[in-house]
């Protein structure tokens, strides 16, 4: 299928058996869908419009939903698409995607592309690139070639790529100016899942990645220029530390905490960048990810044990769990570790929310309706 082809999505409403709640699938289970991972912007100011991944053909590319009647544009053709990778920009105006060693900026409008980002020969980009909130800069992980562990789609690979100790750097990219530069550079870590800090583009959170029960510590900060890199939250063995992201205004970033004596009991907790002082906010269920809306008054989250199969929204001014609804994923691989993963994420106006589940046999992407 070629770029500009419109799909047509045909949408089927679902009453969730444990609370009642109504759903709406937006994808038919006949090919894998799954939207954008669950920080990234994929809906549009105005709510009305989703980006998201579909495999036709043996290939998969983005499209844009149109969440009014279900038409979709194709965005992209061709191999090597990073699927979930993708972020629209503050206005609306562009999508950055990663196509193989490229990082490209499409015009939403007329659907030109401009490449401002190519890793150099010799290095691996990492497909999970953190925008700044201004959409001026952004930061990329490289892993050295010879380090990198070829993935089998499936987390079959997870725990030798960690141990295998790779040669990995932060690169900061300059994307009006197409400069780029290395911030920090690790000869023995494998290093993950970078993010800017909203509205001070100087400050990056970055993670030691691997098993949970195997890294250091898993939350690092570190300066844009390189400088002040500190570790934000020692951690042992018996603990595991996961799913970390900045809050819109930038004022903290929050976590999950979990620790072995407490039979893996979690917590939501947030941190001060600027002085690492930790908030041990309220307890929680055992969320894979988790996330805030806009303005910080819900929390939505994915339960990772069989028992808490829900997708669960947090009161923030309550502190309260609720259940919204089950997402029923098995939490399986097709071809991407990540395929059946709920990943929830709201609406920039929060009043709904997109997460993805193969409940149904395969991954289809679901909305729900806030009240």
């Amino acid at each position: 299928m070629a770029k500009g082809t419109i799909i047509h999505n045909e949408f089927h409403g679902i009453t969730d058996s444990y609370t009642g709640q109504t759903l709406t699938r937006l994808t038919a289970p006949e090919q894998v869908n799954h939207h954008p991972y669950f920080y990234y912007k994929m809906i549009t100011n105005d709510n009305r419009y989703l980006i998201y991944a579909s495999e036709r053909n043996g290939q998969r590319n983005l499209y844009r939903m149109d969440l009014q009647d279900g038409s979709a544009l194709q965005l992209t053709e061709g191999a090597g698409v990073h699927d979930f990778g993708c972020s629209l920009t503050s206005d609306d105006r562009y999508l950055i995607y990663c196509r193989q060693h490229q990082i490209i900026r499409m015009d939403m409008a007329t659907l030109e592309e401009e490449v401002f980002y190519e890793t150099e020969a010799g290095w691996t980009p990492n497909a999970n690139p953190g925008l700044s909130s201004d959409d001026r800069y952004l930061v990329l992980v490289e892993i050295n070639d010879r380090d990198v562990i070829a993935s089998k789609g499936d987390w079959s690979t997870f725990e030798l790529q960690w141990a295998k100790q790779p040669h990995c750097r932060i690169m900061y990219i300059d994307i009006e100016q197409k400069t780029s530069r290395i911030v920090h550079e690790e000869l023995n870590c494998w290093l993950g899942h970078p993010q800017i800090r909203p509205h001070d583009p100087s400050t990056i959170l970055f993670c030691h990645e691997g098993p949970g029960h195997r890294i250091d510590a898993r939350l690092w900060l570190i300066q844009a220029d390189g400088t002040n890199l500190r570790c934000a939250k020692e951690q042992t063995h018996e603990e595991l530390i996961t799913h970390e992201y900045w809050l819109a205004d930038g004022s903290k970033f929050a976590f999950v905490y979990r620790h072995e004596d407490y039979e893996w009991h979690e917590s939501i907790r947030f941190m001060d960048p600027d002085t690492l002082e930790e908030e041990i906010w309220m307890d929680s269920s055992k969320y894979c990810h988790f996330i805030s809306n806009h303005d910080h008054s819900k929390i939505v989250g994915d339960g990772q044990l069989p028992e808490q199969h829900f997708i669960y929204l947090v009161d923030v001014q309550e502190r309260k769990e609720y259940k919204l609804c089950s997402h029923g994923t098995s939490w399986k691989s097709y071809g991407n570790t990540q395929d059946a993963h709920p990943h929830p994420a709201f609406s920039p106006d929060g009043t709904f929310i997109i997460f993805t589940s193969d409940m149904e046999g395969i991954p289809c992407i679901y909305k729900v309706d806030l009240d």
